[in-house]
């Protein structure tokens, strides 16, 4: 055999060998390399424009990070503290008043009407939900140390995301081996899915929220802020979205008999979570990423499956990746690029 050809084989397979390694070896950090890296671009504009005005990278890229902590991370410190108060305070409700009970005792007489065959025992199925809160509660306060572990971690990697990347997405560009047009074009393309979803889920989740929390506010349904935090983040998976908050916050209304309130709130979520939905989202998220409602769904899905919380902005992320991966495809092979 050809010693050319022998080396050719031989190093392939040690790249092969060391890049499974290396992907062994990363592994446990994917999620906070994953964070970091889209954390760094959507602050890079602010770094930008500190470097061009303090010359010294390093130095811009604390103050970019410092910034990220005043502006996200002391906020998002405040609002958990507040959550996980009304969460205990809901949880002593519940236990107290017996609503999860009577709620899931009129929703099964309801069912065993429409399905005379069957039997439910929504009830006893609620009741060990509800036990078992206290100690979901307590493994969730667990994970606090390991939590401010991993964001200094996050920060340490953002750091040097924003201070080396440009070097890095060069070096990156002249590695891969397609034509540098192709690498750029792949790039770019993750770039707007970063700002289009992470930007625009942000603005439709807050607007979401805000108007979520006011509607309970306004019609006096109890732990207001918990149920507009938790609409934030239901906003972003299609066809879902906030119709979950609000079918079961009308249910509940109705079945602790506030039948005025039921009907307002059910006018508030369709005058104001639907048009948010059909005209906010579309504007917002549409333009930046053309991805299918469908396949967003489903990536959400699979992202939270696979990676937990950080898979809802993962999972579209890889399907935008797939998506630029294919148009290169078809601009390499001759065709044309998808638009």
């Amino acid at each position: 055999m050809d010693a050319s050809l022998v080396r050719k084989y031989f190093f392939s397979a040690l790249l092969v060998v060391s890049v499974g390694l290396g992907l062994v070896l990363f592994w446990p950090f994917l999620k906070i390399i994953a964070l970091a890296a889209v954390f760094s671009v959507l602050l890079h504009p602010i770094y930008r424009w500190l470097q061009r005005r303090i010359k010294v990278k390093a130095l811009a890229s604390v103050l970019t990070i410092l910034t990220f902590i005043i502006l996200v991370c002391i906020p998002l410190y405040f609002i958990v503290t507040i959550l996980v108060r009304q969460s205990q305070s809901m949880y002593l409700w519940l236990s107290t008043m017996g609503v999860i009970g009577t709620t899931a005792h009129h929703v099964s007489l309801w069912l065993h009407h429409v399905f005379p065959t069957v039997t439910f025992d929504l009830q006893g199925r609620m009741t060990s939900l509800l036990n078992a809160l206290p100690s979901t509660a307590s493994a969730i306060l667990t994970t606090t140390v390991s939590t401010i572990i991993y964001t200094i971690f996050m920060l340490i990697a953002m750091f040097y995301f924003l201070k080396d990347g440009p070097e890095w997405k060069e070096s990156l560009i002249e590695l891969v081996p397609l034509s540098n047009d192709s690498n750029r074009q792949v790039l770019a393309a993750l770039k707007r899915s970063i700002n289009g979803i992470v930007k625009g889920y942000m603005v439709v989740g807050l607007a979401q929220g805000i108007v979520t929390t006011t509607g309970l506010y306004i019609f006096h349904v109890p732990h207001a802020l918990l149920w507009g935090t938790l609409a934030v983040f239901v906003s972003i998976i299609p066809p879902l979205g906030t119709s979950v908050i609000s079918i079961s916050v009308v249910i509940f209304l109705l079945v602790v008999g506030r039948t005025g309130a039921a009907v307002g709130y059910a006018l508030w979520a369709i005058c104001f979570s639907l048009s948010i939905d059909n005209i906010l989202n579309p504007y917002v998220v549409g333009r930046q990423i053309a991805i299918h409602p469908l396949l967003v769904l489903f990536s959400v899905i699979g992202g939270l499956a696979l990676m937990g919380p950080v898979g809802i902005l993962i999972g579209p992320l890889i399907v935008s990746f797939i998506y630029a991966l294919i148009s290169v495809y078809k601009t390499e092979m001759g065709g044309h690029p998808t638009a």
